[in-house]
C-alpha cells in the first residue's frame, strides 16, 4: 500500500500544476458524492483558509473524471479510505467551478 501511494504521489507531484499546490491537515473523509464530472469529497472538519486557492465553496473538493490518467486510482483511494475511517491529506492548487480542485491523495502510517 504504501508503494502505491509514492507512486501516486510521484506522479501527482511531477507535473507542472501541483508545485504551488496546498495541503490539507490529516482528516477523515465525511462525505462522498459520485455524478457527472466526477466526485465531490469533504474532509471531516475542513474548511479552506488557503490565500493561493480561492473557491466560492470552502468545504467540497472536487475530483474531475478527465483531470487524470489515474482517476480510477485515486477514486479507489478515496473509497478505501472512507470505507476505512483512515484520514487522509489532500492537496489542492485551484477551483473547478465552484468547489476546490482535488489534485492527490496521501495516506499515512
Amino acid at each position: 500500500m504504501k508503494t502505491v501511494v509514492s507512486i501516486v504521489l510521484g506522479i501527482a507531484l511531477s507535473q507542472s500544476p501541483f508545485a504551488s499546490a496546498a495541503w490539507t491537515q490529516m482528516a477523515r473523509i465525511d462525505y462522498l458524492k459520485v455524478h457527472n464530472q466526477g466526485v465531490d469529497i469533504q474532509l471531516k472538519g475542513f474548511k479552506n483558509d488557503s490565500a493561493e486557492v480561492v473557491c466560492l465553496d470552502t468545504s467540497t473538493f472536487v475530483l474531475v473524471s478527465d483531470d487524470s490518467q489515474i482517476y480510477d486510482t485515486k477514486v479507489s483511494f478515496l473509497l478505501s479510505a472512507y470505507m476505512s475511517k483512515t484520514p487522509v491529506n489532500f492537496s489542492y492548487y485551484g477551483c473547478h467551478e465552484d468547489k476546490i480542485r482535488l489534485s492527490s491523495v496521501m495516506i499515512k502510517d
